[in-house]
């Protein structure tokens, strides 16, 4: 059929092997799409005239938010969708499907993955023990580079807790937490968030304005003074038991302490309805306009800066506030998984406090917040490791 269709496409024709990316963005959640976003910017800079395959669990989101960052840009959801299916009933393994094929519901898709001269697993924390079935993303990987050659690459991963794969075998790997790290036995790198544009025409795309030099420091006019503005997150899923209310309970009993106006208070989600929830209970602490969705964000209509005091369990939000140079508050509601990721964002320079969601956790006062110390050799060490996969 497609050879009685015109081709259309008004850019010249890729001279080299198309490059596939996976990733965990779709759902949206804001450190996933951010991470998306970043490494699509970026071959969109390096590589404009080769073809980019997204692999994602959403394609159709996925799309809608990255419309215009990459001329060559595919989304599918090829691997997620066997992956979904293996989870209903598919009685194949990653290996069969992509080396023997058979199924009209993947061929297509597949046959695009066997043209790709890498496979790129975006950063995340999702290869570990509690969710031990996303380790068939990597069987899919070893499978392709079996069949084709194809170099396999991951990037920035979290690998805590630990399901028993180091992941050693790939092409490239980097880890962003000092656990993760010694677990593979490679030296510890950092998210891939750090890999943050500073070209203003995507600033919508990144959630970021222009003005931000993405180094830790900022080109804007705001002082480090006191903090004119609090922002809160208080997510409700994949955490320990109890964890929701005792975060709940250290939060307004942090705000109390911090003593802000309730005008100044904000709330902002990172993943639509997982936040929700957390707003409903502490919007009488919230200034009455003070909820920012995911998309409002997403789309630039939100500033991050040194003027703001944070206080969240989302690790994105941690990561892109402090880089922003605002002082902060880490909450981790699930010991041996969120603590290492804070930690991670911790230990590359945002001085911020973390709080375990314990019995009765102390609350901080405003004047024992630490400014940001800066992330320039995160950044540094990121755009490198970009440069070596893909070059300038």
């Amino acid at each position: 059929m497609r050879t009685l269709l015109k081709d259309h496409r008004r850019v010249p024709p890729a001279r080299k092997p198309p490059i596939y990316l996976i990733s965990w963005a779709g759902y949206p959640n804001f450190g996933d799409e951010l991470i998306a976003a970043a490494w699509v910017n970026h071959l969109a800079k390096v590589a404009p005239t080769t073809d980019v395959w997204l692999d994602v669990r959403e394609p159709g989101t996925v799309t809608a938010l990255l419309r215009g960052i990459h001329p060559r840009l595919h989304v599918v959801n090829t691997l997620f969708r066997a992956m979904h299916e293996m989870d209903h009933g598919l009685d194949r393994s990653m290996r069969s499907l992509i080396h023997d094929l058979g199924s009209p519901k993947y061929d297509a898709g597949l046959l695009a993955l066997r043209e790709a001269g890498t496979v790129h697993l975006l950063g995340g924390g999702v290869l570990h023990a509690d969710w031990s079935g996303n380790l068939r993303i990597v069987e899919a990987m070893r499978a392709i580079r079996e069949l084709t050659g194809a170099k396999v690459f991951a990037t920035g991963q979290g690998l805590m807790p630990f399901a028993g794969d180091p992941l050693t075998d790939l092409d490239h790997l980097s880890v962003r937490d000092r656990p993760s790290a010694e677990a593979a036995g490679i030296p510890v790198g950092f998210d891939d968030a750090f890999l943050l544009a500073e070209d203003p025409r995507h600033a919508r795309a990144l959630g970021l304005l222009a003005g931000h030099r993405g180094d830790g420091s900022s080109a804007g006019t705001r002082s480090a003074g006191p903090p004119s503005e609090a922002v809160v997150c208080v997510q409700s899923d994949t955490l320990a038991e109890g964890s929701f209310e005792k975060m709940l309970d250290f939060t307004r009993a942090q705000l109390q302490r911090w003593d802000l106006p309730r005008k100044s208070v904000r709330y902002l989600e990172a993943i639509p309805g997982d936040d929700h929830l957390g707003f409903d209970r502490l919007r009488d602490l919230v200034a009455p306009e003070g909820f920012i969705p995911f998309q409002a964000a997403w789309d630039g209509d939100f500033v991050f800066g040194p003027h703001q005091v944070w206080l969240t369990t989302r690790f994105h939000h941690h990561l892109v506030a402090a880089l922003h140079g605002a002082r902060g508050i880490a909450l981790n509601g699930k010991p041996g998984y969120y603590d290492v990721k804070h930690q991670s964002v911790v230990d590359a320079g945002s001085r911020w406090s973390l709080v375990h969601a314990g019995p009765q956790p102390d609350t901080v006062a405003l004047e024992e917040l630490t400014a940001p110390a800066g992330f320039a050799e995160a950044v540094r060490v990121k755009r490198e490791e970009a440069t070596r996969l893909y070059g300038r």
